[in-house]
């Protein structure tokens, strides 16, 4: 039979002695160094997926800001646009309705020249009829009939300066 010998016997011994140190003082060391490793990893990776979700939804979040700040931005230039397009109109319009303020003064302006002309025309007419009239009417009329002459001839003459006016 097999013949054991006491060394070969000592030395599976110490070699179970050695595997039940090992397993007890290393091994169960180095597993729980292994586990809380892995741990410790399977966290990181777990945070680093949720900070890149957040850096995502942030980058989204960013990128929305952004186009409603554009969007705003635009929006504020239409209304600037639209505020002087409207005041462009405003500024039109009170110049046109300052000409024709002005142009109705200047037409009241040349309508009292006209009327004073007129009037002055009309005096320097009648003070001439008088001089041509008395001289002819010292020579052949008499008081009534000068007077009506000069009537009539001054009629005459308003009428037909008052037709040209028109």
């Amino acid at each position: 039979m097999v013949d054991l010998n006491i060394t070969m016997l000592w030395e599976v011994v110490n070699f179970l002695v050695l595997m039940y140190l090992l397993k007890r003082f290393l091994y169960k060391p180095v597993m729980n160094m292994l586990d809380s490793r892995r741990q410790k990893i399977k966290g990181d990776l777990e945070q680093a997926r949720r900070q890149k979700e957040e850096a995502h939804q942030l980058k989204e979040k960013h990128q929305n800001e952004l186009k409603q700040a554009r969007q705003k931005a635009q929006q504020i230039i239409d209304e600037a646009e639209d505020r002087g397009e409207e005041r462009a109109q405003e500024i039109i319009t009170e110049a046109r309705e300052e000409a024709e303020r002005i142009k109705e003064r200047n037409l009241a302006e040349i309508e009292q020249a006209r009327q004073e002309a007129a009037d002055e025309l009309r005096q320097e007419v009648a003070s001439i009829s008088m001089m041509v009239a008395s001289k002819f009417l010292r020579e052949k009329l008499d008081e009534q009939e000068h007077q009506e002459l000069i009537e009539r001839y001054i009629e005459d003459l308003e009428a037909a300066r008052l037709g040209e006016a028109k």
